[in-house]
């Protein structure tokens, strides 16, 4: 999970709707927006909502667990094994935006 999340924080995507979708792909919170609500309340007092550090992520993971009655230890595997999807589907979007920004400068004669 450590590991994934730094991956996130050397691309700069550990901004909070990436980790919200993380925990919800994750199955960590299931898809209502009742708890994504509640989820991203945890996150209120995070300084910066575009690069959550790790110790306030772990924070929250420590708010999810006892809210949403879930063991921390599954929690941590849930997301480990989780992450490599959500990394890859942000290199997708990040590759797709590059896609679209090329297409869009003008090409010289």
């Amino acid at each position: 999970m450590e590991a994934v999340f730094s991956d996130l924080q050397k691309q700069g995507k550990n901004n909070v709707d990436n980790l919200v979708k993380w925990l919800k792909d994750a199955k960590i919170i299931d898809q209502s927006k009742e708890q994504e609500e509640k989820l991203r309340s945890f996150f209120a007092d995070v300084p910066d909502k575009k690069n959550v550090a790790m110790d306030k992520f772990k924070e929250v993971l420590g708010k999810v667990t006892e809210e949403f009655k879930k063991n921390a230890e599954v929690v941590a595997k849930q997301l480990a094994e989780n992450g490599p999807k959500l990394l890859q589907a942000v290199r997708q979007a990040a590759e797709g935006a590059t896609s679209v920004v090329k297409d869009l400068i003008p090409k010289g004669k």
